[in-house]
């Protein structure tokens, strides 16, 4: 009974992200869909779910010891991380197309926002885990690398480290080229380079941090921030075709999606990334088992876009976990690895959970007043006031 209890987190994240959603009118669906704030909303549903994911990783010791239904999180990690990289994708072509000079100062305006908080945050990892941890850090040189983050002390912020290359390469692919085309195809060719740069390097090991694009999380959902762009690009078009077919289409949809996790499942029990062995690095199942998560991935995100254009969401508890839903990613770690949870561990599954989304969202609150100094202090320094 109390595996199922569990199920009461999933349950909950689903009413957050439901509570106070209206359907769109006919006449404004094409104007509200896929809005900022409605990828905000998302996201803060899919941060909140790669937190389940990581907890369920815990307490289940990545599928060994069954818990119940909740089990199944641990493949539903990479359907989560795909939607930031779809909204990373499409915000960045849609903010090119809509703002004038959207270039200009472009990397000084937006890495901030994320080396900000990863800095901080990698700050407090470094001193609450000599403190409190067995991962502890010595030494002048080594304090200086881990709060750069290499290795990473904190694994969760492998998705910061990889969306500053993105970001770079998207200026760098729309700054030095006048054709939409020509860029994104070029930003589509780097962002494939970097996949198969990181599938290349196998699995680097975790004694001590987490070394940069090594591991599959690294790269078995980075496409889909190619497939933010191209949406963002044919946005219009592709409103209203799917509009048009959407009796049919989302229904027929959920079905792919649920018949293609069978499948994908299957491709990581037969291939997956970890056949690696002296003399065997493991590429050709590698190389197998990327395109069938890709799909997956790509799936879900069309399945929530197909359902966005009819339903908007909207409430205050997801406008407060937007504001600082990159400081709870960020955080989370730091009590999950703490608390006394997990297999082995003296605290309940249950509490275990809840005091790691309770504490999370607190000190991340607390961590984007911080933030926000910091960023507004900066601003004013170089005399910016929007």
């Amino acid at each position: 009974m109390s595996d199922f209890l569990l199920l009461l987190y999933p349950v909950t994240i689903v009413s957050i992200l439901v509570a106070g959603a209206r359907k769109h009118k006919t006449d404004d669906f094409l104007r509200s869909a896929w809005s900022l704030e409605q990828g905000k909303a998302l996201q803060v549903f899919a941060a909140l779910m790669v937190i389940l994911h990581h907890m369920a990783q815990t307490v289940t010791n990545y599928g060994a010891v069954r818990k119940g239904p909740i089990t199944l999180w641990n493949s539903f990690g990479i359907l989560f991380t795909s939607v930031f990289f779809f909204f990373s994708g499409f915000g960045l072509f849609k903010s090119y197309r809509t703002k004038d000079h959207y270039l200009k100062g472009f990397l000084m305006r937006r890495l901030p926002k994320l080396l900000v908080p990863y800095f901080l945050t990698n700050i407090l990892y470094v001193a609450l885990f000599s403190l409190f941890s067995k991962t502890s850090v010595h030494g002048f040189w080594q304090v200086c690398a881990r709060i750069l983050g290499y290795p990473l002390l904190n694994g969760n912020a492998w998705f910061i480290v990889e969306i500053i290359f993105l970001y770079i390469a998207f200026y760098l692919c729309f700054r030095w080229s006048k054709s939409e085309r020509l860029s994104i195809a070029l930003l589509a060719g780097i962002t494939l380079l970097l996949v198969v740069f990181a599938l290349l390097l196998g699995h680097g090991s975790s004694e001590g941090g987490r070394r940069w694009f090594m591991g599959e999380w690294w790269y078995n959902s980075t496409l889909i921030f190619i497939m933010g762009v191209l949406f963002a690009k044919n946005e219009d078009r592709l409103k209203a075709a799917l509009f048009r077919c959407r009796k049919w289409l989302l229904p027929v949809s959920i079905l792919l999606l649920v018949g293609w996790y069978f499948f994908e499942q299957f491709m990581q029990g037969r291939f997956g990334y970890y056949q690696e062995w002296q003399g065997h690095p493991g590429y050709l199942e590698k190389f197998l088992t990327l395109p069938a998560q890709v799909i997956f991935c790509a799936l879900f995100v069309f399945v929530l876009l197909l359902i966005n254009l009819r339903i908007e969401f909207k409430n205050p508890v997801l406008t407060f976990l937007g504001s600082i839903s990159l400081e709870v990613y960020l955080i989370h770690e730091l009590f999950r690895r703490l608390l006394p949870g997990g297999v082995g561990g003296s605290m309940p599954d249950f509490l275990y959970i809840g005091h790691v989304y309770i504490l999370s969202v607190i000190s991340a609150w607390i961590l984007s007043k911080v933030d926000g100094f910091l960023l507004k202090d900066r601003r004013h320094s170089r005399g910016e006031h929007t």
